[in-house]
């Protein structure tokens, strides 16, 4: 099994410890940070692909500070949160770093284990898809950026200043790269569904 790799920033020595028990029983990869300046150097050399992070880490930079620095370094990272804080500010400003899922503490050890395991399932299919992404031409990749958009052949041949035929070509193409079923919405719903620039 491939390495599920997790920071867990947390200011409470316990509390980091129960959570990296929990998830090394689980089978994941855990490494555990206190505080903001050791978890920035962490990232750097653990790579992670998950981060379970408080917001409150004491004095100083927030765990939101974090996810903003840690998400620059390395763009397919994930967060969860996992904080005591309820209120709306704090929540609209975790929500801006767009985070996978935001726990509410107290946390029980079967909302850890769940969350994880389909915060892992969403991060396997988004790194599928990445590296499916990966075999398409620049030209394909135009195009399934404006089949996203909901763009006719018509209108993506105007666009690209190519015949329509080529255009129906290449979402022939696309769709065996991606291996979708060969019908007509197979690849405008998965544009839709999974596609980000």
């Amino acid at each position: 099994m491939k390495s599920n790799r997790i920071l867990v920033l947390e200011d409470e020595i316990i509390v980091a410890l129960d959570l990296k028990e929990i998830l090394e029983q689980e089978g994941f990869e855990i490494i555990v940070s206190h505080n903001y300046e050791d978890a920035i150097q962490q990232i750097k050399s653990y790579k992670p692909q998950l981060i379970l992070c408080d917001i409150n880490l004491g004095t100083g930079k927030t765990g939101i500070d974090f996810a903003k620095s840690a998400k620059a370094s390395i763009p397919f990272l994930e967060i969860i949160y996992i904080s005591a804080f309820t209120n709306s500010s704090i929540i609209e400003q975790a929500r801006e770093t767009e985070p996978l899922n935001y726990i509410v503490k107290p946390w029980t050890e079967e909302q850890i284990k769940v969350t994880i395991q389909i915060a892992f399932n969403y991060i396997r299919e988004k790194e599928t898809q990445h590296s499916m992404l990966k075999e398409l031409s620049l030209s394909e990749y135009k195009i399934l950026d404006l089949i996203a958009k909901q763009k006719k052949s018509k209108e993506i041949a105007e666009i690209l200043f190519i015949s329509e035929k080529t255009v129906r070509n290449h979402r022939y193409n696309i769709i065996k790269k991606l291996n979708l079923p060969n019908d007509n919405n197979s690849l405008l719903k998965w544009a839709i569904t999974h596609f980000n620039k």
